[in-house]
């Protein structure tokens, strides 16, 4: 967070001090500071689509997977998929979990309704069912942000490195030709 906060205010204070004016290689290091801060927006994206503990630890494909199979077991126990797949007109073989299946949350509901479940056990399923059906997204959202985040650090470190080189040589002349404090 002390990250993000410091690249906000970092390109702004930047603004100020050249006063909207850049030029020769002072302009090379403020595009190299646009394209790291436009990185980072993205980055901060893909980060935030990896899913996490509440502790904030990072879940690992086969955890999340595990959560997953935890609630089409759930899934299985409570609702007779070939049933409701054969009602349906659908060709499957015995109890499959819904993720699994061509069956949407809205045949479930109507299957349950006329099977006459409890109200408060077909709040209870549907609630499981969709948790199961967001666990199957974010496994394959998993895997694909977990690869462009190893992308994402080509393009944000190289823009940063070259920054920072600039920025020190920037300092270093100005203090070598005899540029001093106005304070």
């Amino acid at each position: 967070e002390f990250h993000i906060f410091l690249c906000t205010i970092g390109p702004i204070m930047i603004l100020f001090h050249t006063a909207f004016k850049f030029g020769g290689i002072v302009s090379v290091a403020f595009w190299s500071m646009v394209a790291v801060v436009l990185s980072g927006v993205i980055g901060r994206f893909i980060y935030i689509q990896i899913p996490r503990t509440i502790e904030g630890r990072e879940l690992t494909l086969n955890e999340v997977k595990e959560m997953k199979n935890q609630m089409a077991g759930s899934l299985v126990e409570r609702v007779d998929f070939g049933e409701l797949a054969s009602a349906q007109g659908l060709a499957l073989a015995g109890n499959v979990p819904l993720t699994e299946s061509d069956i949407s949350i809205g045949t479930l509901r109507k299957y349950l309704i006329q099977k006459q479940v409890p109200v408060a056990e077909r709040r209870d399923i549907i609630r499981i069912a969709r948790n199961e059906r967001s666990l199957a997204s974010k496994i394959t959202r998993l895997q694909r942000m977990q690869q462009l985040f190893k992308y994402w650090h080509v393009a944000h470190l190289p823009f940063a490195l070259i920054m920072l080189i600039i920025v020190c040589i920037h300092v270093i002349v100005t203090l070598t030709f005899g540029y001093t404090w106005i304070f």
